[in-house]
């Protein structure tokens, strides 16, 4: 699937692998995985623009039953650590509802 995507976005392995994060053989060793993990292709999505709840089923029972804490109950983060995982939840979040914003702007210019 991964190699569809890429395909499919005509992005440059190159430049692809640099902003995932990775080298070039590491692109070609996930795409040939079969049993890549959910947060390396999560990373490949958003680099991608894709939404990969419209490829795998099983992602919007993920996030249906993902627990995420309620921050605002909660007392400030006790270390460095604990305040980047609020940041990182809280920056996927943004993300997704981005995603989802665009998806329906797009639809909206049909």
């Amino acid at each position: 699937m991964l190699k569809e995507l890429v395909k499919a976005n005509g992005i440059a392995i190159s430049k692809l692998a640099q902003r995932v994060g990775i080298s070039r053989s590491s692109y070609y060793n996930h795409a040939e995985d079969p049993e890549l993990s959910i947060d390396l292709m999560v990373k490949y999505a958003k680099v991608l623009n894709v939404n990969l709840s419209d490829y795998v089923t099983e992602l919007g029972e993920l996030n249906a039953t993902e627990s995420i804490p309620n921050y605002l109950l909660e007392a400030r983060p006790k270390n460095l650590q604990e305040a980047n995982a609020i940041i990182q939840t809280l920056q996927n979040k943004y993300i997704t509802l981005l995603e989802k914003y665009h998806i329906l702007h797009e639809q909206l210019k049909k």
